[in-house]
């Protein structure tokens, strides 16, 4: 998913691409003489905050490899590079103007001349490759270096197998096993999107990976819970629906579990969305048809999922046991460029505040054993999570004055 609230003007701004003079003459792998590149490689991952990374490296000007860390995002067409890296790199930063509210856009420069996951060697030609110096918390709030976009996933054959901690990519043409469902795919960004019923709506949403969660329209969420008021809900983005703290209102979004999304012979059960106005208008900009949403990470997780590209599917094969997603803490968060994570939101439950003691604004410090500054997103709201019931010590900091509660794990959707 490209997670940024300045909408379609954003992606218009990642739309262009120049050259990268200080990697463009780096051969990508010896004519002869070396061994032969695998057809296929399958690599552990981490999952952070539902976000999936993997290790891979990057070839530097002088020849040398540098150890990179890829967000795997199936939802976003551009190769997103930070700070550090392109500065470790070489690459020429100076030309990236400072705007008139001290920020600066994405500066273009052409695709990295060679990446390799294990042995294997991914085709970046085309693809257009920007350094990001803002949204910092693309980066940050992750410990990435930049991204696995999907104008790169659709030129080969993908397995996410989310409980197997396990990514692969394959020549086009590999076996598949699964439930198949036909898929659309975009030509210019390479997001793939299904058809499906929910409650007997049909509505297309595209599959992305790199979203911690699942988001729908606003409008579309509210008229199926206008049906089905007995459908579990609740106000706040909370876990990982709290995908950064940085979109506007996280803390009043609207969640609702809804129990089966289908698509032929695939059935998602109790998968949770998130209703936000205008999320489907803007996120067709970059999908082949028009959609209503898109389903993140948070409906996958039982699965192990392919995307064929070239065939026009994707493959669902349920290998683990569904997990709750809501029991935690009722705390939205946003991780701050120091490295701090501020209170955004407090939820409620059955009326009242759901933490005695939080108001917006606190920095929360720890987590029972845990330090939270400079640590991941998704470390923090792993440490709220629990069984409904449990407690956790949480210090948290107001106007420089420090003070401890015990906060109660609940059960929110």
């Amino acid at each position: 998913m490209l997670p940024h609230p300045s909408g379609s003007c954003f992606i218009r701004a990642l739309g262009r691409c120049g050259p990268w003079a200080l990697l463009a003459g780096v051969p990508l792998i010896a004519a002869c003489g070396g061994p032969r590149e695998p057809r296929a490689v399958t690599v552990p991952f981490a999952l952070d905050h539902n976000r999936m990374l993997v290790d891979a490296e990057i070839r530097r000007p002088d020849g040398t490899w540098r150890a990179v860390r890829l967000w795997v995002d199936s939802g976003n067409p551009d190769f997103l590079i930070s700070e550090g890296l392109a500065r470790d790199l070489g690459i020429e930063l100076s030309a990236a103007a400072v705007a008139a509210v001290g920020s600066r856009p994405p500066l273009e420069v052409p695709p990295p001349a060679a990446i390799r996951i294990g042995r294997m060697t991914l085709d970046f030609t085309g693809v257009k490759s920007m350094v990001m110096f803002e949204p910092r918390w693309l980066f940050d709030t992750m410990h990435n270096d930049a991204n696995l976009p999907a104008t790169v996933l659709r030129r080969y054959d993908v397995v996410f197998d989310y409980p197997g901690r396990r990514f692969t990519l394959g020549a086009p043409g590999s076996a598949h096993r699964g439930a198949r469902a036909a898929a659309s795919v975009c030509a210019a960004s390479g997001i793939v999107q299904l058809d499906a019923v929910i409650d007997g709506d049909r509505l297309s949403l595209a599959l992305d990976n790199g979203a911690s969660y699942s988001f729908i329209s606003g409008e579309v969420l509210a008229r199926l819970g206008e049906r089905h008021p007995e459908w579990p809900r609740h106000t706040g983005a909370l876990g990982a629906a709290n995908m950064w703290g940085w979109w506007p209102h996280e803390a009043e979004w609207p969640v609702v579990r809804v129990p089966a999304i289908d698509w032929g012979s695939v059935t998602l059960h109790d998968v949770g969305l998130v209703g936000l106005p205008g999320i489907g208008a803007w996120y067709s900009q970059k999908t082949a048809r028009p959609v209503d949403g898109f389903l993140g990470a948070n409906a996958l997780q039982a699965f192990r999922v392919e995307f064929d590209y070239v065939g026009g599917a994707v493959y669902f094969e349920k290998t683990g046991p569904d997990l709750p997603d809501m029991d935690l803490v009722g705390l939205t968060l946003r991780g701050e460029p120091d490295g701090v994570y501020r209170v955004v939101g407090v939820a409620e439950k059955d009326g009242r505040p759901a933490v005695e003691g939080v108001q917006p604004g606190d920095a929360l410090l720890e987590i029972d054993a845990l330090r939270t500054s400079g640590a991941t997103m998704g470390t923090v709201v792993d440490a709220l999570r629990g069984r409904p019931g449990d407690v956790r010590r949480l210090v948290l900091e107001r106007d420089g004055v420090r003070h401890m509660i015990r906060a109660r794990v609940e059960r929110f959707l």
